[in-house]
């Protein structure tokens, strides 16, 4: 009896890992949103925490670093990893490890969480700065 108890929560711990968390939005019927990770064409660094990422076919990405993250408003380039799974395959509320590199200094590294896809009229909306 122990041993069905014992075999069987490890596979319950395993499909709730697989649920989606209850602050990710999803429709009847449909998926989220998902980008590739190694196929972000640009960036922008938002307000505060916010970064904006634009992924190969035009989608554009909120995410939110948990945290400070040291030089995201100058960087040249930032290198994407995500956090779970072995697929480059990112989507909304999945968390993502961000490398951010900047001319002249080392690189440093921040954890980020991807929020949401933006609509297009969200990106038009959005302050020219912050827009990738």
């Amino acid at each position: 009896m122990i041993r069905i108890a014992a075999l069987s929560l490890p596979i319950l711990m395993m499909a709730a890992a697989c649920a989606p968390g209850p602050d990710v939005a999803m429709s009847d019927g449909t998926q989220r949103a998902c980008f590739m990770s190694d196929r972000i064409i640009n960036f922008r660094a938002g307000q505060s925490a916010s970064v904006y990422v634009k992924a190969l076919g035009g989608d554009v990405f909120e995410l939110q670093s948990s945290g400070y993250c040291r030089d995201l408003d100058s960087a040249i380039s930032l290198g994407f990893t995500p956090l779970t799974g072995s697929s480059e395959r990112t989507c909304v509320g999945d968390g993502i490890d961000i490398n951010v590199a900047v001319a002249g200094a080392s690189s440093n590294r921040c954890r980020a969480r991807v929020v949401r896809k933006l609509s297009e009229e969200e990106v038009a909306a959005l302050p020219s700065r912050y827009r990738p």
